[in-house]
């Protein structure tokens, strides 16, 4: 039997997934760490926190696989992140991650110096915070690191990088660092000059498929894999996600359901959108675009309602037993759609896709002296479907949508579906792997590297569509008429706190 292992580098810890060749899931374990945030929206994480969760789930899964029958490693990580080396590879700082969004003052910067239009031209995404090439900016303007900076990986290249001691990166993690040129799927000479960035800080570019190098002594010793085991570079979540889906074909899309969420959509060329509301993520091949619109605060703003909001549900599962989220998802289920007239702005760390904002905020609107506490629950995950629902209204304006396949920890739970379904007004298909799609779409980029796949079409034996979730015509343009309230409030309260 020969196994592709893949890892999943999420903002919580490394979900790693061990597969056979032939299409079965042998077993998928996680490993946590820590994310530490701050004022001004800052967001960091040790990237040997990342190493260690790695070794540490890989020598779990080795339980199950010989050694010597892995053919493959490959990753997804999170993107648009920034990890600092020396000229050494040592580390010169934590990592800056995705959901930072404190150079807001590098973006105008760059915006000073490059008309956002052509920005969003060459690189299919809009001049933002949340890019590394803006946090790479940030470092340089307040950490000073000079000519001690060599290069900024993202999160599963420094990952390859202690495996392999390789330095590089793929398409896809590179078109979300905003310094990637989507149309020669190159580095951009021109965006780099207007940033002051050096090119040399960007590292090698690769297709996902392609060979990284192969597992160290060191590592073979930290991890329990065999040292030359070929390790593949991979891709970043966005696109991983969208190969772990299956979705190929013009106009396929899907939901990705977690601490941030996402829609997505397979095309053959970028999405221009004139209001530059969402962005593009490069393929495992060239030629292939994902157009996508990502969230900040989806799982996370359920979180946030658990912890503030649900105190006695929390003691109530620890003196009783069972779920907190089955005791929370029983009263929001019980509660009318609508949320008698509460509206969550779900905003709790700023905004990316529609609104592009870093100072967004978070609000509950519609209290009054009846509102009860099942409502604020209600609307908080109402709150996440319609912004999402906000997104899909930009991807409409070239595809119809009447479904879309949903992966992510939220997926499990029907009453996420439903409200989904409602919201979005589409079909939403329940695949029969939801927490493993980033990590399939990792091991699907291994398996045709290593030459065990022929392409991506070997997806389709990993996945079945198991349950589709219709969406209520009612409750759907009860939906319609809130997402515009949820809209027009945001636009009202803009810049107000």
């Amino acid at each position: 039997m020969q196994y592709l292992l893949a890892h999943d580098l999420g903002t919580s810890g490394d979900k790693a997934t061990l597969f056979t060749t032939d299409g079965a899931l042998v077993r998928s374990t996680v490993a946590s760490y820590p994310c530490h945030y701050g004022p001004g929206n800052r967001a960091e994480q040790d990237p040997e926190d990342w190493y260690a969760a790695v070794c540490q789930a890989t020598r779990g899964l080795l339980e199950l696989a010989a050694p010597e029958d892995v053919v493959g490693v490959s990753f997804s990580g999170h993107m648009m992140g920034s990890v600092l080396l020396d000229r050494h590879g040592a580390l010169l700082r934590p990592a800056i991650i995705w959901a930072d969004q404190r150079a807001t003052e590098e973006q105008a910067l760059l915006s000073q110096r490059m008309d956002d239009t052509r920005f969003y031209e060459i690189t299919g995404n809009r001049n933002n915070p949340t890019n590394s090439l803006v946090k790479i900016l940030w470092c340089q303007r307040h950490e000073g690191w000079g000519d001690r900076l060599a290069t900024s990986l993202n999160c599963k290249d420094y990952l390859i990088y202690r495996l392999t001691g390789a330095i590089g990166t793929d398409y896809s993690d590179a078109s979300g660092t905003g310094a990637f040129d989507l149309g020669t799927f190159t580095w951009s000479a021109e965006i780099l000059e207007a940033a002051g960035v050096a090119p040399s800080v960007m590292p090698p570019l690769h297709a996902s498929t392609d060979l990284a190098g192969t597992i160290t002594p060191q590592a073979a010793r930290d991890t329990g894999l065999l040292p030359g085991t070929p390790v593949y570079c991979g891709c970043g979540d966005g696109t991983a996600a969208s190969v772990g889906t299956g979705v190929r074909q013009p106009g396929q899309g899907y939901i990705s359901l977690g601490t941030s969420a996402w829609i997505s959509y397979a095309d053959d060329a970028p999405l221009l959108d004139p209001r530059q509301r969402t962005f593009n993520l490069a393929g495992i091949q060239k030629g292939q675009v994902f157009p996508i619109g990502t969230m900040q605060a989806a799982g996370s703003s359920y979180n946030w309602m658990r912890d503030q909001l649900c105190q006695l549900e929390k003691q109530a599962a620890t003196a009783q037993g069972g779920s907190v989220y089955d005791r929370i998802n029983r009263q929001i289920a019980a509660e009318a759609p609508g949320a008698g007239g509460v509206l969550f702005l779900p905003y709790l760390t700023g905004e990316r896709s529609p609104w592009w904002d870093a100072n967004a905020k978070g609000a509950f609107l519609g209290l009054t002296i009846s509102t009860t506490h099942a409502q604020l629950l209600r609307a908080v995950m109402e709150g996440v479907a319609m912004n999402l629902g906000l997104i899909l209204r930009v991807f409409r304006e070239k595809y119809p949508f009447s479904a879309l396949r949903i992966i992510g920890g939220g997926a499990q739970e029907p009453l996420w579906r439903q409200v989904l379904a409602d919201a979005l007004n589409v079909r939403v298909e329940k695949l029969s792997l939801l927490e493993e799609g980033c990590s399939l779409g990792a091991a699907l980029a291994a398996g045709i590297g290593a030459g065990v796949f022929p392409d991506a079409g070997a997806i389709d034996r990993f996945l079945r569509v198991e349950d589709v979730t219709e969406p209520d015509p009612g409750r759907a343009a009860l939906y319609a008429d809130l997402t515009d309230r949820l809209e027009q409030a945001y636009l009202r309260l803009r810049g107000f706190a």
